[in-house]
């Protein structure tokens, strides 16, 4: 990726690649793979367990957190980059790549609001969860494919 300019690097700056490395894998992997697959499972689990007027499951507490820890990972990757010895070209600040966080963000506000009772489609009842859940699918797989298709 980076060509010759890794072996004009001193040692302390090679941990910093190795950390930005590892930070994003785990963000990629984490995002691509795993959280749509337990979007999916907690939709259909939070479905199939509804009851009117129920305190939440563990499900619905734990699963915010999940996507806090997405969007964590992907903030502290981006102010690495923002920060970083390659932020003067600039990369970092253009359209998919700015892009990325706002959605992230949103993701999180409908992460946290899919699986509580202040779902703003508590109307549909039984099928909140599925509706808000299949938004948060949708949005999570719309923000993966922005960044990979650039």
């Amino acid at each position: 990726m980076f060509g010759n300019f890794v072996s004009f690097v001193p040692l302390w700056c090679m941990r910093d690649f190795i950390m930005e490395a590892l930070i994003f894998r785990i963000h990629s992997v984490f995002g691509e793979m795993i959280l749509p697959v337990l979007i999916v499972a907690a939709a259909v689990y939070l479905t199939f367990t509804y009851k009117v007027d129920a305190p939440q499951t563990l499900i619905a507490r734990l699963f915010p957190f999940l996507v806090d820890l997405q969007i964590g990972l992907g903030l502290l990757l981006w102010v690495m980059k923002l920060l970083g010895p390659l932020s003067v070209l600039g990369y970092y600040q253009g359209f998919p790549f700015i892009m990325h966080p706002v959605l992230g963000l949103l993701a999180m506000g409908l992460g946290h609001l899919a699986a509580d009772t202040r779902n703003p489609v508590r109307s549909f009842r039984r099928w909140a969860p599925l509706a808000s859940l299949g938004v948060l699918l949708l949005l999570v797989v719309g923000n993966a494919l922005l960044v990979r298709l650039v």
